[in-house]
């Protein structure tokens, strides 16, 4: 890649973000962490991400929603939910974030995670009048990009969402991939949702997520590994929601209907897997979910079937799941039953306040070598819901709010070995971390991970110091990462930003030498919020990415990225072409 044609890039974007703007960014990736209880921003859903950066933008006003709107939020599972939304019937609207502490099932710190999706406003004036609620909101994004290494190439995407109160919610969204234009390869994700509060029913035809119990059967989303503080050790399910995401990767399209009959909830689904991609194999797949909620928690059964027309290839899952919470403790678990292999499988785990400062979590994990896991966002230890036996123990302690460690222990046993491994397969992992404000200005996080298995590569220690400033109006962000498994992989940064209430500017220029790809190092990009992007970096090169965030009124908003990588200190013969990316986004609100 010419320098000449980097540079170009560069200059010609920060020319674009001199136009004269109204409004402040937030980044939001903190929040959104903490909120999933995720350790890294690389161990992410890119999904999950989309949504919950959506909210940051323009956050939920709970006080004004309803069960469906809660619920399809994500932010809150069905027990929280309806905990809320009885707290609300009988004090009248939460106004503040104390008094949304003492809401069954929420408590100081889950308010306090949650308080960045949030607003308390609220439809009630002094005197018990109520304020006229504009019930249409519409939201319209548009991105646009273009990569060079070796050719150009282009990307464009757009998404669309109205909402009409609660009643009524349509989503679409349609993206063009890398590469020329081909729409063979467009990916698309369309839903309408229609809510009848009166007879507590809503129905979902089109592109939606399915998220039931512990992820043992049917949960698909997110699904972190095991190295995750407490908070994230225990599923909350949301039952049917709209997918409304540039990617769409994890939809289930088709059908689905959900009805509350007294404290039970029914909900069923029928979708057609692989749908987008034609009717040859005509793959069904109809379930049924049946939860009872009460006041401290819920019991639950799911059962799906998955079958192609005009073929013997058949699929019968059940399970039984359960999450209690008694004076803070969360108890929780799920069992499920593979019909055809006739094999179950097991999760279960506890999460446990130790006073104000300390909560314990502990997750058991029996999945069977054979258990069908296509399905499952359950936790894992290896790769997916078989063929291991594993346990997560975690612990995270909070001192005078600005003091966190994370402690997580996990071990699995593998029935069937991996290729090379002559007994039954092994894996033992562990991360510490701390990240605590040392100044008002500094902030500091240290973050090891360290990894043993029995095959392949034995060995994978990961080290990562990250150094956080905050000058008011000027922040500096640094980065020094090491990773041993083949050999020793070193990757640094240094992040720049100018965030004022005009425009935000952010530069990152960084730095890598990794010869093996067995030792590559994931690095989170700062983009436009709910475009997330995690390249792995491999080779020995350096790195530029410059974002600019600008609001140009009150309805829009605009975002730039450009990027720039190149190989300049690896060997001739092994040099790779270099690359470039300049990209586009919009963000339309009404």
């Amino acid at each position: 890649l010419k320098p000449w044609f980097m540079w170009r890039m560069v200059v010609t974007v920060l020319l674009m973000a001199g136009i004269s703007v109204s409004g402040q960014d937030r980044d939001g990736m903190v929040e959104i962490m903490r909120f999933l209880g995720a350790e890294s921003p690389e161990e992410m859903d890119d999904q999950v991400v989309e949504r919950l950066a959506d909210y940051i933008q323009r956050p939920l006003k709970i006080n004004q929603a309803s069960l469906s709107r809660l619920l399809d939020s994500g932010l809150l599972d069905r027990y929280r939910a309806m905990s809320f939304l009885d707290y609300r019937s009988r004090h009248g609207d939460v106004l503040s974030l104390t008094e949304l502490s003492f809401v069954d099932g929420f408590g100081e710190t889950f308010a306090r995670d949650l308080a960045p999706f949030i607003s308390f406003e609220t439809l009630t004036l002094p005197g018990g009048r109520m304020k006229e609620n504009v019930p249409l909101r519409t939201d319209l994004n548009y991105k646009g990009g273009m990569k060079y290494s070796g050719s150009v190439q282009w990307m464009s995407g757009l998404k669309s969402r109205l909402e009409f109160g609660d009643k009524l919610t349509a989503s679409f969204a349609l993206t063009s991939p890398y590469g020329r234009f081909n729409p063979d390869t467009f990916n698309y994700t369309a839903g309408l949702l229609v809510n009848f509060p009166k007879i507590r029913t809503k129905m979902i035809a089109g592109d939606f997520n399915a998220r039931f119990g512990q992820g043992l059967i049917l949960w698909n989303g997110l699904s972190l590994g095991s190295l995750s503080s407490p908070v994230a050790l225990m599923k909350n399910p949301v039952g049917l929601s709209l997918s409304s995401s540039f990617t769409g990767n994890y939809a289930f399209s088709g059908l689905g209907l959900e009805t509350v009959i007294g404290k039970w909830v029914m909900s069923g689904i029928i979708a057609l897997p692989d749908i987008k991609y034609g009717w040859k194999g005509r793959k069904v797949l109809p379930s049924l979910n049946l939860a009872r909620y009460g006041r401290y928690g819920h019991i639950a059964f799911t059962h799906y079937s998955f079958f192609s027309l005009g073929s013997e290839d058949l699929r019968n899952m059940s399970s039984f799941d359960a999450r209690f919470c008694f004076a803070g403790v969360d108890v929780f678990g799920e069992c499920a039953f593979d019909w055809v292999n006739a094999k179950a499988a097991v999760v279960a785990g506890t999460i446990i306040p130790a006073g104000e400062v300390l909560r314990l979590g502990t997750v058991l994990r029996y999945y069977p070598a054979v258990f069908d896991s296509e399905y499952s966002g359950a936790m894992y230890s290896v790769s997916s819901a078989s063929n291991e036996y594993s346990v997560t123990m975690s612990s995270e302690l909070n001192l005078a709010r600005k003091h966190r460690i994370v402690f997580t222990m996990d071990g699995a046993c593998l029935p069937v070995p991996k290729k090379g491994d002559r007994g039954g397969s092994m894996q033992f992992k562990g991360l510490i971390s701390w990240e605590g404000q040392v100044l008002n200005w500094l902030s500091l996080k240290l973050r090891l991970t360290e990894r043993f298995r029995t095959w392949g590569e034995a060995f994978r220690t990961d080290a990562r110091l990250d150094v956080l400033t905050d000058l008011g109006e000027f922040r500096v962000n640094m980065r020094l990462n090491a990773l041993n498994c083949s050999g020793l992989g070193l990757l640094s940064y240094v992040e720049g930003a100018y965030t004022k209430d005009r425009v935000s500017i952010w530069l990152r220029q960084g730095f890598f030498k990794i010869d093996e790809w067995d030792d590559r190092i994931y690095a989170c990009e700062r983009s436009a919020p709910g475009s997330f992007k995690v390249p792995a970096y491999y080779g020995r090169g350096l790195w530029t990415a410059l974002t600019v965030s600008a609001k140009l009124s009150r309805f829009c908003k605009m975002y730039l990225r450009s990027s720039c990588t190149a190989y300049p200190f690896m060997p001739m013969e092994k040099r790779k072409p270099g690359k470039a990316e300049l990209e586009l986004y919009s963000v339309f609100s009404f």
